[in-house]
């Protein structure tokens, strides 16, 4: 059993914005204008603990400009922002940006599969090579990777000569074979996802979590693996395709390309309007895991600062697990228990959420909060209730094996968070059968005394 807490005050808020440095080691926010923009987006999409900008293979040897290490997935970004060529020769002026901008990015992104592969301990956040990735990867044979070749300098371009937003993608095309299109590239190892700077913003903005972004690399690798698909005006069409299907590619039996501006027609309908308009309150969820993250890297919990990163690293991933429809669905959820306490509602909440995955499951206690002279006592209590409700719930959910207790206060103007984390894994008859004397006798999560309540939750809802 995992515990750890922390207290808030003014001064661990302004702490916990701090981005880049913490006690347990520095990492950079990007070398140059175009890297620190999109470390800048990959950080709120794929959060703090799990982005790397400017990783090294050794010392003075750059791996590659960004990279997101999350579980078995690892996303390899190649960034390149060059100027369009301005001579007289549009052709030239095509492949000389083409193979500066695309293709030496997608090389470098197989090199640093490759290095990877072979060598998952050599990766440092540094040029001297002195700090070394504090994830650890899993074995190499469970790895899989994406490769992103993220361009700017062709926006303006493709526009003034294409009339289009942003590069197409057809896959009868070969390299540099025709203007402002990608396709395949020669000597391809692994599909490279081209993202304009007109692209990369939305694209993220759509697919804010990393389950969600790589759940759509999967589906569109799928799609262009099939052998039916041949071509988009551009990536947003995909999406916006991909979307409009419940988030995935409907079967074809001949050839099709994509209409354009399937993009502008998902953009301007009213219920995904509303469906993105409803995640913003799903930003609890984000900045829960950020805030505690920040303070374990800063070592300023109460206590917990001695858990190794594997530890943590387990649950806050766990808990980044959540795509960000269901993200809102816990927050909305948190957040309504705790309105009810600091209502005067009810006193304290002890709740059971499940989570998307089957085998997680979230124990919540909301309490009253206390005057500071009883806090001590306050704090004691609330935390051994936590612990406690999370044994109770294994015997509530004898399937699932991970349980994440979160106690929080009703009362407004701050107060204290205790997290406890329980792998099950292992546990014996005896164990579980403790577990459910603990549950009839406290009455916790029992069938029957339990309010059990469904949800009807629309990702893009009606008016």
């Amino acid at each position: 059993m995992t515990a750890f807490a922390h207290r808030v005050d003014k001064a661990d808020i302004m702490r916990a914005e701090a981005r880049g440095s913490n006690v347990r080691y520095r990492k950079s926010q990007g070398l140059t204008p175009s890297e620190a923009i999109l470390s800048d987006l990959c950080e709120k999409s794929f959060l703090n603990l799990w982005t790397y900008p400017n990783l090294y293979r050794k010392a003075g040897k750059e791996l590659a400009d960004l990279i997101v290490v999350f579980g078995n997935d690892i996303l390899i970004f190649s960034d390149k922002s060059i100027a369009y060529p301005g001579t007289d020769d549009p052709a030239l002026n095509w492949s000389r940006w083409f193979r500066a901008a695309i293709k030496e990015s997608a090389e470098q992104i197989w090199k640093a599969e490759n290095c990877i592969r072979k060598n998952p301990t050599q990766i440092f956040l540094d040029a001297k090579a002195t700090q070394p990735l504090p994830l650890q990867l899993p074995a190499a044979a469970d790895l899989r990777f994406y490769g992103i070749c993220v361009v700017s300098g062709v926006s303006e371009r493709c526009i003034e000569l294409t009339e289009r937003p942003s590069l197409a993608l057809n896959l009868d095309v070969v390299d540099a074979g025709t203007a402002f299109t990608v396709g395949r590239i020669t000597n391809q190892r692994n599909w490279v996802h081209v993202f304009d700077e007109s692209t990369i913003s939305r694209l993220l903005a759509a697919l804010s979590t990393t389950k969600d972004f790589v759940a759509y690399l999967d589906a569109k690798e799928r799609l262009l693996d099939g052998g039916l698909f041949t071509a988009a005006d551009n990536e947003l069409d995909i999406l916006g395709y991909y979307l409009w299907h419940n988030r995935e590619f409907p079967a074809q039996s001949q050839p099709f390309r994509l209409d354009p501006n399937l993009w502008d027609i998902v953009c301007m309908n009213s219920q995904f309007q509303r469906g993105m308009q409803k995640n913003r309150v799903s930003m609890f969820w984000d900045h829960l895991i950020e805030y505690l993250t920040n303070h374990y890297l800063d070592e300023t919990l109460e206590f917990g600062n001695e858990l190794a990163m594997s530890e943590w690293e387990i649950l806050v991933r766990l808990m980044a697990s959540e795509t960000r429809f269901y993200r809102r669905v816990l927050s909305e959820q948190i957040i309504q228990r705790i309105e009810s306490v600091r209502a005067g509602e009810q006193h304290k909440i002890g709740t059971l959420l499940p989570s998307e995955n089957p085998l997680v499951q979230y124990v919540m206690l909301v309490g009253p909060g206390s005057s500071e002279q009883d806090h001590a006592a306050y704090r004691e209590d609330r935390a051994r209730e936590l612990k406690l409700r999370c044994v109770a719930a294994k015997a509530a959910k004898p399937e699932s094996r991970y349980f994440i207790g979160i106690a929080l206060d009703g009362k407004k103007g701050g107060g204290s968070e205790d997290f406890v984390f329980i792998d099950t894994d292992g546990w014996d008859a005896q164990v579980l059968a403790q577990a459910r004397k603990l549950q009839a006798d406290l009455g916790y999560f029992m069938p029957g005394k339990m309010r059990e309540t469904l949800t009807h939750v629309d990702e893009y809802p009606d008016a």
